[in-house]
């Protein structure tokens, strides 16, 4: 056995972070099909004895698809409440999903000011942790109509799910943190500006992001930064947990359960595919 596959079977617990692009297709429409494969890959990894968290932007993409296709005029809507109507309909996305191999979901809808009262931070953990026992899969979102920090820092380009993820991954001890973008990991220039940029394989976690080509910018559907992807993913990786930032390459999330390679690792070295 070598030592990439030693390293996978090592995981116990992992969360995967994705943002909206991930869950939509080609015309920027969450689709189903895509829900049904990623769910498909963390069952397999639940039927080997992993456990997995899912930390899902999409909410506001939701409410607007839900609204468009009943023909309601949104204007005195804004983010928050699109995703306070988006939210049942992501997490049905998820519960249809699970449900094709047998499995449920439950909704883990926080504000980071959860995290500020030990109370509720540690009645968070505990749930999470009876969900995995359970072998549920727990849903992790911000409660946008609570707490709409996500959205305002969306609107700086800054994805507070990714923020939210690597709360999550030191609340209850994971192994590993899979990030997912549109993008498909780190490149030294942005890829939609110049299609001969490199991909890296591994970027030190203690490499200034100026002097690799880390950019802010967001996706096409959107709203969460390269940038804070890995200022957040760098943290983690300093703590000893595998982090990997990757796009929706075929069986990513099992690829990377397994210590192969998928989009950039956050490491030790920095270096190119």
């Amino acid at each position: 056995m070598n030592e990439k596959v030693k390293e996978g079977l090592m995981l116990h617990r992992m969360i995967v972070k994705l943002g909206t692009a991930n869950l939509c297709n080609q015309f920027g429409q969450l689709d189903q099909d895509i829900f049904n494969d990623f769910a498909r890959q963390v069952v397999k990894l639940q039927n080997q004895g992993m456990e997995v968290i899912i930390v899902s932007s999409g909410a506001i993409r939701a409410g607007e698809e839900r609204m468009k296709n009943l023909g309601i005029n949104t204007v005195h809507l804004g983010k928050k409440e699109l995703a306070g109507i988006g939210a049942r309909h992501l997490l049905n996305r998820w519960g249809n999903a699970f449900g094709n191999f047998g499995k449920e979901v439950s909704q883990v809808w926080v504000t980071f000011g959860n995290w500020a009262n030990e109370g509720e931070r540690q009645s968070i953990k505990s749930s999470l942790l009876n969900y995995l026992k359970a072998m549920v899969v727990p849903v992790v979102n911000e409660l946008d109509v609570v707490s709409d920090w996500e959205i305002i820092w969306m609107e700086k380009r800054i994805s507070e799910n990714d923020r939210l993820a690597r709360m999550v991954a030191l609340l209850v001890g994971v192994n590993a943190v899979l990030f997912l973008t549109d993008e498909g990991g780190i490149y030294e220039e942005d890829p939609k500006k110049n299609s001969q940029a490199r991909l890296y394989e591994e970027i030190s976690a203690r490499a200034k992001p100026e002097l690799i080509g880390i950019s802010g910018t967001t996706s096409k559907v959107g709203t969460g930064g390269m940038l804070t992807k890995w200022k957040e993913a760098s943290r983690l990786s300093k703590k000893g947990i595998r982090v990997a930032i990757a796009g929706r390459e075929d069986d990513v999330i099992l690829k990377f359960a397994r210590g192969e390679s998928v989009g950039t690792r956050i490491g030790t070295v920095t270096r190119f595919k």
